[in-house]
């Protein structure tokens, strides 16, 4: 047998398996780095009422009762978004300081919220029904946290895609039955002042906005 043939075989082998070796744990290493966030659903309550006087029809009163009650639900909502943790303790908030593209596409994202229901809790004998409660939802998917973990560049290619539709339901009473209907959300913040309210609108997108600057805490709406 050749000793001299059989040495370069081994140590061939041996750098082989070595180099094998170093490769699994350095693609075991990259798994281990990456941060798994699962779907999260947000949940806010909101309320609101309506100034009672005799310049203001009962349906006109309770459409901005309505109205009042999804701006405190989004609003409420929009403070559980800025607070929610991506990476370490780096929370929305401290992220949409950084540079506006995060802000737009929280603003955006925000849009995309279903409200679950909007009910009269308040009947006065003057205005019918003046006090609502509306409940919104928000599902932070792992995209959000892809989008928001990304660079300005990447977030920014987030916001070009049109948020899902949502399913927004009819005026909800205690006796009434809801029938959700789609109503496309796109990813946008630019609002119109030709918008009209409609007779029975339940839609965050049938009001105009005085402002374009979404649910920002430091910018109210109203």
């Amino acid at each position: 047998m050749n000793h001299h043939n059989f040495k370069p075989v081994l140590l061939t082998a041996f750098l082989g398996t070595l180099l094998s070796a170093c490769s699994t744990h350095t693609q075991t290493a990259h798994v281990d780095d990456f941060t798994f966030f699962p779907p999260k659903i947000l949940s806010a309550t909101g309320y609101g009422t309506a100034e009672k006087s005799d310049r203001y029809s009962r349906p006109q009163i309770k459409l901005m009762a309505m109205r009042s009650s999804k701006l405190d639900a989004y609003r409420s909502l929009s403070e559980q978004v800025y607070g929610v943790h991506l990476t370490g303790t780096t929370t929305v908030e401290n992220l949409i300081i950084t540079h506006d593209s995060y802000r737009s596409y929280v603003d955006a994202y925000l849009r995309g919220a279903k409200i679950v229901r909007t009910v009269a809790i308040n009947k006065d004998k003057f205005a019918g029904d003046d006090t609502f409660e509306t409940v919104v939802e928000l599902e932070l998917t792992p995209r959000f946290y892809e989008c928001m973990n990304g660079t300005p560049a990447i977030v920014t290619q987030c916001m070009q895609h049109p948020l899902p539709p949502v399913a927004e339901p009819e005026l909800l009473t205690p006796l009434s039955h809801a029938t959700p209907t789609l109503v496309p959300t796109t990813a946008t913040l630019v609002a119109s002042s030709a918008i009209s309210t409609p007779a029975h609108c339940n839609s965050m997108d049938c009001y105009d906005y005085p402002l374009t600057s979404g649910f920002d805490r430091s910018h109210p709406t109203e």
